[in-house]
């Protein structure tokens, strides 16, 4: 506090406090008035410039308003002549800094950061009294003399750099990762990424009058940040205030999309962003914890280890990554905060224990490949939030394994809208935002399932989103059939091979049934395959449910003739160039699941439809 009196040219304070200290009466509210008042009493012709060091938006006019505001022990009777001070001669800037600061492995006490960024310190100077053209030249200093100039570089690492961080830390979280450098381990996390960027994040910033260029700038250059080698963050520590965070970094996109673009819809990947940090705030057990001036503390589960080598530590011990909390990936558990009240977190443990529930008593487990399988059950579960059926933006590839009831689906539908209902914005009576409550409860039900992990469901995603592109001529159209039926993978629906779990449905009359299987294979070994399949699909369709005797044919086909993919491939070559003639868009996805149900999948979807 003395130190005004001794530095007759001090020019600068540097206020290094982040935004739990610059409220009213805070400690450090209180220390930095005093010092400015011994500035006052010391130095009072001097002109000072107080650089906050947090990215509270709008920091300097914050500061300013508690310190006109503040008293403290000692202070004179008149405070006039102080405040009319700071109001001419003191100028709290605002400011945004952009540097990420960690510490090295096992010493809190010495700081690691990463390399140089372009914007490492932005001041707002609308005054002028700054040495603006000095302090520019300094390796990632920008002062902004324009009003409004500021606000956009908020806006830019509010929407690029924070919100990326937001979209990928949950999941590498869930994926047991430690720290954000490990995410190049993960390629499929830099296309979601990217596809986000595409798709929600660029739009709605160039919609709020930044350039496209500036824009992609910015994301690049936070990539490669991102990507650094040798220095990451902790996943869970920057996975703090998860739904605070997930308002201001990524629903804000959503948000001056939907305001800006009447046809604007939520991708997928905001979708999956979204359900994300649902799943990574979904306890996994009833009873929670308090601690002395914090909220509930929970108790998280991170996902499964599907692959025989460990991608962890069995030694691994657990750590404290924020105060009060900590996680082990060892053991696959982590403790977290939700708000002061837990609800997010405790509606959530309730609709998914009969997720979980309902997953695990389903007889209908069987592997199934992916495709793309609309989320109009969740829908009609928005739709009971808000009394009218919304349908779903998106389609989803089906999960790999068994998927709960419709009731189940439905209450999850329930949930997740009223959970997003409580983000600032977000209004269930917009047609965008129910579909897109949809798509978000269709893909958090697949992630607490506990039949897939998040990184399997992303490549789900990622697979479905790259076969729903249109195919441009003829021949792509062709060289795509004879790709995919080249590679399906062909399901034996011999009915003797059932197992009982099928019940009576395909245990009755299997002798008859048999035998005329046998006497009709015995017939196509002389007969026109190609003629009897392009009969098949122009009669009964690719969507058609077989009968036991088609499919008996159709293995029969398969086995006997090593060439048989071939001529059904011709078949089905000739006969999308005469869609494609007609003017008809066809997809990679139509194709794909065209193909899988000829060669069997109807069957597979047939049995898993409850009866």
């Amino acid at each position: 506090m003395q130190l005004p009196s001794k530095l007759s040219k001090l020019k600068f304070i540097g206020f290094g406090v982040t935004e739990s200290g610059i409220v009213k009466g805070g400690p450090a509210i209180v220390d930095l008035t005093e010092l400015l008042y011994n500035c006052f009493t010391t130095q009072p012709n001097n002109i000072i410039s107080v650089i906050n060091t947090d990215n509270l938006p709008k920091n300097g006019d914050t500061i300013k308003s508690l310190v006109l505001g503040t008293e403290w022990k000692g202070q004179p009777s008149d405070l006039v002549p102080f405040r009319a001070y700071v109001e001419s001669n003191v100028h709290l800037h605002n400011t945004m800094v952009d540097r990420l600061t960690s510490h090295r492995a096992g010493d809190s006490l010495v700081p690691l950061t990463e390399p140089w960024p372009t914007k490492t310190l932005v001041i707002e100077d609308l005054n002028g009294v700054l040495d603006a053209k000095k302090l520019s030249s300094l390796p990632g200093v920008h002062i902004r003399t324009t009003a409004g100039q500021l606000e956009q570089d908020h806006l830019l690492k509010l929407s690029i750099a924070n919100a990326v961080h937001t979209a990928m830390v949950y999941l590498l979280a869930l994926t047991r990762v430690k720290t954000t450098c490990d995410v190049l381990k993960y390629p499929e996390i830099r296309q979601y990424l990217d596809l986000l960027y595409a798709k929600d994040i660029a739009p709605s910033l160039e919609l709020r009058g930044i350039s496209k260029q500036e824009v992609q700038h910015t994301y690049d250059e936070w990539m490669a940040r991102v990507e650094h080698k040798h220095f990451g963050l902790d996943n869970f520590w920057v996975g703090q205030n998860a739904m605070l965070k997930y308002g201001v970094r990524l629903f804000s996109n959503v948000e001056a999309n939907v305001t800006k673009d009447k046809n604007y819809r939520p991708s997928v990947f905001m979708a999956f962003a979204t359900a994300l940090i649902l799943r990574y705030l979904t306890p996994t057990q009833a009873d929670s914890r308090k601690e002395d001036g914090s909220g509930e503390i929970f108790v998280g589960a991170m996902d499964s280890i599907q692959d025989r080598t460990p991608i962890y530590s069995t030694t691994e011990k657990t750590w404290v990554y924020a105060n009060g909390l900590s996680a082990n990936i060892s053991t696959g558990k982590y403790e977290f905060l939700d708000g002061e009240e837990g609800h997010t977190a405790k509606l959530l443990w309730k609709i998914s224990q009969k997720v979980f529930g309902a997953s695990k008593s389903s007889s209908n487990d069987f592997p199934k490949s992916a495709r793309a399988e609309s989320s109009s059950e969740v829908s009609s579960g928005v739709g009971v939030a808000v009394a009218t059926s919304k349908s779903s933006s998106n389609d989803f590839p089906k999960s790999a394994r068994a998927e709960s009831s419709s009731e189940v689906s439905s209450g999850v539908g329930v949930a997740v809208a009223s959970v997003l209902s409580s983000v600032k914005g977000f209004d269930l009576t917009n047609d965008a935002y129910a579909s897109f409550a949809a798509d978000v409860a269709a893909l958090y039900q697949r992630l607490v399932s506990g039949k897939q992990t998040a990184l399997e469901t992303l490549e789900d995603v990622l697979r479905n989103h790259h076969t729903s592109e249109y195919l441009a001529t003829k021949e792509e159209v062709a060289t795509f059939v004879r790709e995919a039926v080249a590679s399906v993978q062909i399901i034996d629906v011999h009915t003797h091979l059932f197992p009982p779990s099928h019940g009576k449905l395909m245990l009755w009359g299997i002798n008859e049934l048999l035998t005329y299987h046998y006497l009709v294979a015995e017939f196509l070994q002389t007969a026109h395959m190609q003629e009897l399949t392009r009969m098949r699909i122009e009669i009964l369709g690719t969507a058609f449910t077989s009968q036991h005797s088609d499919a008996r044919v159709l293995d029969q086909l398969i086995y006997k003739w090593s060439h048989s993919r071939d001529v059904i491939g011709e078949v089905l070559v000739d006969m999308y160039e005469k869609l494609f003639a007609t003017g008809w868009k066809v997809s990679k996805s139509d194709i794909e699941r065209d193909v899988q149900r000829l060669f069997g999948q109807s069957y597979e979807e047939f049995m898993d439809k409850e009866m």
